[in-house]
């Protein structure tokens, strides 16, 4: 049976979401990494042939073509209630929520305030803790009409080939086509998306404790993937992770797999979702 892709935007907190759906049934709602897109699912939909499932896969906040969050005041979890509202809009008021990589946190941030929204979480090679817990200054620094004028033209040239590297990095044991490198370098490095990839991470930093806590007293089923070969993830500490806040979780190890699962390994990761 052949499922048609289907792409479309919301307004969510006055900003457009992108997103794209795939098949029909039971919801579930697919976050992907930072930076990322919806095209982080690609091999996912590609192969898609999964009856009674329907695939939401938006372009998180900030990322590719959503727009920004804005808020009048720093507000850590205005990611967590924009979904909320996406949920209530699109997934029928309950979702199981997918996440990839830093998705899987997004995806933790949501289960933790909004409960009552998730009915499972299924996580693709998830980040769900950070090693460094600093908090950039560059989205204070940015607002600066002189140095955000510097920033958006230097930090561009010098993400340049730590960008490239990881996407090396995530695709390992795979070898990303040129194409991949032509078309997603120059969206990964736009100086919004890298601005978008540093609030990502403030905010982990910012919050993943008090996200731990709520979760431990979460009640739903679970499932994590990790991808045997990745070089991008030190997977022991993320299932130590897992293990602190989620005790209960599932966690399933693919052979001869890297990082970017739903890209490469897209068999593996339907496995979960049975």
């Amino acid at each position: 049976m052949a499922f048609r892709d289907m792409n479309s935007f919301v307004n969510i907190l006055d900003t457009r979401i992108s997103f794209s759906e795939i098949g029909s049934g039971e919801a579930y709602l697919a976050l992907h990494g930072n930076p990322g897109s919806r095209k982080d699912f690609s091999g996912m939909s590609e192969k898609f042939n999964k009856e009674n499932c329907r695939l939401i896969i938006p372009d998180r906040p900030g990322h590719n073509c959503s727009e920004e969050l804005l808020s009048p005041v720093a507000d850590p979890y205005i990611d967590a209630k924009a979904y909320a509202q996406f949920i209530d809009k699109q997934c029928g008021g309950k979702s199981w929520l997918i996440g990839y990589s830093f998705g899987a946190f997004v995806a933790c941030k949501i289960a933790a305030e909004f409960p009552e929204k998730v009915k499972g979480i299924i996580m693709y090679s998830p980040y769900i803790k950070p090693k460094d817990e600093s908090v950039s200054s560059l989205p204070k620094h940015s607002k600066n009409p002189f140095l955000g004028t510097i920033l958006g033209i230097f930090k561009p040239l010098l993400a340049q080939e730590p960008s490239k590297k990881r996407i090396v990095d995530s695709f390992y044991p795979v070898v990303p086509e040129e194409s991949y490198f032509s078309t997603w370098l120059p969206r990964y490095t736009r100086f919004e998306t890298l601005l978008a990839e540093v609030n990502d991470c403030n905010w982990m930093a910012l919050t993943y404790k008090a996200v731990f806590e709520k979760l431990k007293n979460l009640d739903i089923p679970v499932k994590a993937l990790f991808g045997n070969s990745d070089k991008f993830l030190d997977i022991e500490f993320q299932k130590n992770a897992l293990a602190e806040c989620l005790p209960k979780a599932q966690i399933f190890v693919a052979d001869n797999a890297g990082h970017a699962l739903p890209i490469n390994n897209p068999e593996k990761c339907f496995e979960l979702l049975d």
